[in-house]
């Protein structure tokens, strides 16, 4: 050989009571040219044991020079006498250069006499350049022995070069049965294949058995040229965004056999590119042009396929021959629908409003509090020197939206605060920083459909102002009024692995929007005794998440709505001053969400949307604490905890500091 190699890794040889094996190898060749074969992990001999090859990878680099004699293997294993052959789990990459034949895994017994079984699944091949002559994703074979030899589970995914034919699983003896099932072929981007037999499996001369159960080609292009296929039980067409109607995905010179043993047909699956437009009633396209098209009448069993596209819109097909070829055409009979486990994305959008529907929360509960309670001493009183107040809160919420959202967020704002007396009351006022973040996890299921879930994080960062007019006692007690307004941009990033396209990638997004929200709010305080009081008081709350348009990381537009958020609560707290340092408090209260849906649509097509409206209880348990009287800082500890369509245990931390 010349030129630089490298290989990573042992030669893992080993030898044990019954068995042989050559696994965890790593051949990495670079350039150079290579005279004989290449192996990632070999065995070749006469042992009374059984051999496996496993778990070695051989790549081949784009400087690699190669010939039209050398073969490579993932895996070899080879043994004269009568025993079982394993080639497993072995990975080749081939990024160049020119070689006759290419295996995932070999597996082979020369024996005449006894029985043998021969083995090769689990094996993988990608060819993203060079020129081959027969690639096997998985090969097994023998001179006498019965078997049955099977090769399954092996996948061969090509996206260049050029190649003449290509083996799903091959297997070869010189008699007995051979069980080739369940490869995957997976054809995308523009290799050269227009003299490539494709093959799902195939059976040698001599060998009776099956090869077409759970073999699979995938085709991720359009215009391909291939010579023949066969062998495939399932034949899935994935339409790039830049086919149109009257295209044509697969032409195929030779034949094109959509049938299997015992009479069996190909089951054709049609995905669409999510970038693509939607395709309308009545357009067709062609998947296979061929010489000879073989089918019967069991294609499809009902001659009517489902296609996706991307992860947004279902198409019913009619699948038809005419003149060689397979025709689908969007069924006349069904509009393409919006596929309902696109509701998980709404979810996903809703769940950033429910971090910033907290945020005033704190603004107009415990932000709010400190705010005040802040602006009654120091120089801030007086209108002097502000006086420093924040607000921490953090917990786990659920919100019933339909189906359901976890949110695990924190809360913060801080800010600066005020107070004067007017000849109304008491005036306190606070410009206030805010920032959150969490993370929450989807939970939808479906009637017609499997269950899905995502997960995603969110943050927001803004600003606001907050006030409170306490008017002068009227009785026991007095009034006050409070407003606050805040601004902001909510970022939120969300990922459903249940969620793919026909190429099986999964539906992911970012999201950044603005958000604004208002509170007013009014309520009395009653002096029950020197040490008793108790507020009553409602509140309304307006938030908005601006909508934005989004694509999927599987090219589907996505066009979120304006969400509103409109609350209305009611509710008391009642507060106890133990001493002068120490004051409990108790409280409760009654909200309604009028809005808070997460309307969206995908090319045009409304999606379900999820809502956050509904009722819910909250109750709350806290203390305030002023260590001394001679220090500038206070706290106040508290636990909210709310039942109905929001529900989950919130804690609070409220902190005042006198400059």
């Amino acid at each position: 050989m010349n030129g630089p190699i490298s290989i990573g890794g042992t030669n893992n040889l080993a030898s044990h009571a019954e068995n042989v094996y050559s696994s965890g190898n790593i051949v990495n060749i670079n350039g150079g040219v290579v005279d004989l074969g290449i192996c990632g992990g070999y065995y070749n001999g006469t042992v009374d044991s059984d051999v496996a090859s496993s778990g070695n990878a051989v790549t081949i680099g784009s400087a690699f020079s190669g010939s039209n004699s050398i073969d490579v293997y993932g895996g070899f294993a080879r043994n004269v006498n009568a025993f079982s052959m394993t080639a497993s789990d072995n990975t080749v990459t081939v990024n160049g250069g020119t070689a006759r034949s290419v295996y995932g895994g070999f597996a082979y017994v020369a024996s005449m006499t006894g029985p043998c079984v021969a083995t090769a699944s689990g094996n993988t091949v990608n060819i993203n350049e060079g020129t081959i002559y027969g690639v096997y994703g998985g090969y097994a074979g023998a001179n006498f022995g019965a078997g049955p030899h099977t090769v399954s589970g092996n996948t061969i995914n090509i996206s260049g070069g050029t190649i003449d034919d290509v083996f799903g699983g091959y297997v070869d003896t010189h008699y007995g049965t051979g069980q080739v099932t369940n490869n995957v072929v997976t054809i995308s981007g523009a290799p050269n294949l227009a003299t490539a037999r494709l093959y799902g499996g195939y059976l040698g001369m001599k060998t009776d058995g099956d090869a077409f159960s759970g073999n699979t080609l995938n085709v991720k292009t359009a215009g391909l040229d291939v010579a023949s296929l066969s062998n495939f039980q399932y034949v899935n067409f994935y339409l790039p965004s830049s086919l149109s109607a009257g295209d044509t995905v697969l032409n195929v010179t030779g034949t094109a056999d959509l049938t299997g043993s015992a009479g069996r047909s190909s089951t054709v699956n049609v995905g669409i590119d999510g970038g693509s437009s939607p395709l309308q009633v009545g357009d067709t396209i062609t998947l296979i042009d061929a010489g000879t098209l073989v089918t019967n009448g069991g294609l499809n069993s009902t001659a009517r396929g489902t296609g996706m596209q991307g992860v947004t819109l279902v198409y019913k097909f009619d699948l038809a021959t005419e003149d060689n070829r397979l025709l689908a055409t969007v069924s006349t009979d069904a509009v393409p629908a919006v596929n309902e486990q696109t509701k998980t994305l709404s979810e996903g959008f809703v769940s950033g409003m429910g971090m910033v529907t907290q945020a005033a929360d704190v603004a107009a509960g415990q932000g709010m509090d400190s705010a005040v309670s802040a602006a009654k001493g120091g120089s801030a009183a007086g209108g002097g020197a502000p006086a420093g107040f924040g607000a921490l809160s953090g917990g786990s919420v659920r919100y019933n939206t339909g189906s359901h959202v976890d949110m695990h967020s924190a809360s913060l704002m801080a800010g600066l605060a005020w107070g004067a007396d007017v000849p109304l009351g008491r005036l306190t006022f606070g410009p206030f920083l805010e920032y959150g973040t969490g993370s929450y996890n989807t939970y939808n299921s479906f009637s017609d459909a499997a269950s899905v879930e995502g997960d995603g994080s969110t943050r927001y960062f803004g600003g606001g102002v907050l006030g409170r007019m306490d008017l002068a006692d009227t009785g026991p007690g007095h009034v006050y009024v409070e407003a606050s307004a805040r601004v902001g941009e909510l970022h939120n990033e969300y990922e459903s692995s249940d969620l793919r396209d026909a190429s099986g990638r999964s539906a992911e997004y970012d999201s950044s929007s603005m958000y604004y929200g208002l509170h007013m709010g009014t309520g009395y305080v009653w002096s029950m005794t020197e040490n008793a009081s108790l507020d009553i008081h409602g509140k309304y709350f307006w938030t908005r998440q601006e909508g934005d348009s989004v694509k999927l990381s599987t090219g589907d537009p996505i066009d979120f709505k304006d969400v509103d958020s409109n609350r209305l609560r009611l509710g008391s707290r009642f507060s106890y001053m133990v001493t002068e340092h120490i004051v409990p408090y108790i409280g409760a209260a009654y909200e309604h969400e009028f809005d808070g849906t997460a309307r969206a649509s995908t090319n045009g097509y409304a999606m379900e949307a999820p809502s956050m409206g509904g009722d819910t209880g909250i109750g709350e348990l806290g203390l305030m604490y002023t260590p001394l009287a001679s220090l500038p800082v206070s706290f106040d500890l508290g636990v909210q905890n709310a039942v109905g369509r929001r529900e989950g245990v919130t804690g609070s931390l409220q902190i005042k500091y006198e400059f």
